[in-house]
């Protein structure tokens, strides 16, 4: 290694001075702080304009700057040690000794580390290079801890699909794959569902003065074992007790078995099932299908009602005929919606919506072949997309993003029983004002006439209590809409026509279309609606 600058004193008769040694090349120069300390600390007198003069000037020869006419003493070699904050490592540099002042020895350097608590990890092999080399305002590594070794979480790998937003695929000629979704997770009994990595526990660490370190604790992991599912003798697998299909609802594993039907009809009436339900035809109208699972139909939907705690797929489509509903904890995926009332917790996607009242917490896909909203209302908390809105005809369609439909649902049943409450409180103030007035020009009012106003009296504050509760339950639903305002993702996106007759609403910005648009996006720009080019 390359020496650096260092510095030493020299006692003379005529007083004392600092030598400055200049650095070999690739070196370092003397450290004006540093040659400060070190004067300081032993009450050498410091004069720093000249001390840097004279260290500058230190470039290829040695450079001797005068202190003071003192005699003084030797010094001996010494050396500063400093210790990293985690205390792993300590360094020490090392000063000469002037002449005739001791120079250190290996065990004086042991000893004088130990003195300053530094125990542990002592680099002997470092102190007897520097002894053998002497580079002085030098950095070794004098000691060094032993590092904590961290351990590693446990962990559980799911060997099915735990994604429960994952969208179908579409085929070539453009329409949705609605036969091969795989978003039911089917298993045989014995598959194995998820395995377990244990947790590996951290080693201690220890720093130079001797102190343990501990490393930090680690996650141990474990099976949530729900119904049908079984913990392998090891611990390290978790397997179906049966066939059917599985899923996972917070962190706990389920294996559901499937409830299959031909057909809902009358030979089957209405089906109400804890799991999933699989109908191989279809959903005659008047029936009702309800699943704590995801419903799954291959054939046509009729005027039926579903409804689904988790996800509701219908093969060829639903014709509700103007009675039909679907209601799914998660999301909507069919064919065609037409004459039917769609809710969804999670997206809707389809290739066609025909007056329909279509309402999702995430987004709305219309796309496919056809990718039309005609008629009816469609309404998403986050993005709509289709290929056409409207029709040529002029038919009124409403397509509304940026606020929750669901709440905004309520908000409109909450103001219709506030309306007929307001009315109805109308309709017996006049009465019960003029009894009151009756008693105060001190009337006698006959025991039928007292009976009447102290029932309309008690009617009167039970309709008030109401109001109250409502008008608040309304009130809170509103700012509930307003904190879930989402402008940021609210857009509607149709890379086809948008037809006059549509109705646009992004949040509380409502704008009518009066002439056509195309490929277009719709989004919300201060408290007005903009057409943007979709491309």
């Amino acid at each position: 290694m390359a020496k650096n600058g260092y510095f030493r004193i020299r006692l003379t008769s005529s007083g004392r001075f600092v030598e400055i040694y200049p650095p070999e090349a690739g070196g370092e120069t003397v450290n004006l702080n540093e040659l400060k300390d070190y004067l300081t600390e032993r009450d050498y007198p410091a004069d720093m304009v000249k001390l840097k003069a004279t260290v500058e000037s230190a470039k290829d020869e040695v450079k001797t700057a005068k202190l003071d006419t003192s005699k003084g003493f030797a010094e001996a070699e010494c050396m500063a040690v400093s210790v990293s904050a985690d205390g792993m490592q300590a360094t020490a540099r090392f000063y000469p000794a002037a002449e005739g002042g001791n120079e250190l020895s290996e065990a004086e350097i042991i000893n004088d580390l130990k003195f300053k608590g530094i125990i542990f990890g002592v680099q002997e092999e470092n102190i007897r290079q520097y002894l053998a080399e002497r580079n002085y305002c030098t950095d070794y590594i004098v000691a060094e801890g032993k590092p904590v070794k961290e351990g590693t979480d446990g962990a559980v790998e799911y060997l099915f699909n735990t994604d429960p937003t994952r969208k179908p695929k579409l085929n070539e000629d453009g329409t949705v794959n609605f036969f091969d979704l795989n978003i039911l997770q089917q298993c045989e009994e014995g598959d194995v569902l998820a395995r377990l990595t244990p947790a590996v526990p951290g080693e201690d660490g220890q720093d130079v003065y001797g102190q343990f370190v501990k490393p930090r604790e680690v996650n141990e992991a474990s099976f949530k074992s729900g119904a049908h599912t079984i913990v392998s003798e090891d611990g390290l697998e978790l397997r179906s007790d049966v066939s059917g299909n599985v899923t996972l609802v917070d962190d706990t594993i389920f294996v559901k078995d499937v409830y299959e039907v031909q057909d809902v009809d009358t030979s089957t009436g209405n089906i109400k099932y804890k799991g999933d339900v699989k109908i191989v035809g279809s959903v005659t109208s008047g029936f009702t299908v309800k699943a704590s699972g995801s419903v799954e139909v291959k054939g046509v939907v009729e005027g039926a009602s579903i409804e689904a705690g988790e996800d509701i797929i219908i093969g060829r489509g639903m014709n509700g005929m103007g009675k039909g509903e679907l209601k799914a904890g998660r999301n909507i995926i069919a064919k065609f919606f037409e004459n039917a009332k769609v809710t969804a917790g999670g997206y809707v996607q389809a290739e066609a919506i025909i007056h329909s009242e279509v309402m999702a917490k995430t987004n709305i896909a219309v796309n496919g072949k056809k990718g039309n909203i005609t008629g009816g209302s469609v309404r998403a908390l986050g993005m709509i997309e289709a290929k056409s809105v409207g029709s040529e005809m002029g038919v009124e369609t409403h397509v509304e993003v940026g606020t929750d439909p669901e709440v905004r649902q309520k908000i409109i049943s909450l103001e219709g029983d506030m309306t007929r409450l307001r009315k109805a409180l109308e309709q017996l103030s006049p009465v019960l004002q003029a009894y009151t007035q009756r008693l105060k020009r001190g009337e006698q009012l006959t025991e039928e006439q007292l009976t009447q106003m102290s029932q309309i009296n008690a009617k009167y504050k039970v309709l008030s209590g109401a109001l109250e509760k409502e008008t608040k339950a309304h009130d809170e639903l509103v700012e509930k809409v307003k904190e879930s305002e989402d402008v940021q993702n609210a857009v509607i996106k149709v890379s086809g026509d948008v037809f006059p007759g549509t109705v646009i609403t992004i949040i509380n910005a409502t704008k009518e279309m009066k002439t056509p648009a195309q490929h277009s996006r719709f989004v919300r720009e201060g408290v007005d609606i903009r057409i943007k080019s979709l491309f």
